[in-house]
């Protein structure tokens, strides 16, 4: 029981996995994390990687979702299970929403052309 707290009355794992957890909770998270990357990503007007900062926000939020939804893993699986989804989430943005990342990266050359 050395891996386990109990919290409201629940017995939980601290050392939980994301590979652990059910298929549902593993296809919300996903899908979840998609959604917010994306906002972020059409607020920011980019098709690359978010700095930082916008990242941590993503993750956040998305902590937040998951623990609103009583689904109990640790903050740092999330986060690790984010970072390996970046370059799939940029992709599938470039895919869902082919207009818009053509108009992004043309503002993005035009801002890059004007300061030369």
């Amino acid at each position: 029981m050395k891996n386990h707290i109990k919290v409201n009355g629940k017995l939980l794992q601290t050392n939980k996995r994301f590979s652990q957890l059910k298929q549902s909770q593993k296809e919300w998270i996903a899908t979840e994390l998609y959604k917010l990357y994306h906002d972020k990503m059409k607020e920011r007007r980019t098709t690359r990687k978010l700095p930082g900062n916008h990242r941590d926000e993503v993750i956040s939020s998305l902590y937040k979702k998951i623990e609103e939804r009583e689904i109990w893993i640790p903050y740092h699986e999330v986060e690790k299970y984010t970072f390996s989804k970046i370059t799939n989430i940029i992709k599938s943005f470039k895919k869902k929403y082919p207009e818009l990342s053509t108009e992004i990266e043309v503002e993005y050359v035009r801002k890059k052309d004007r300061s030369l």
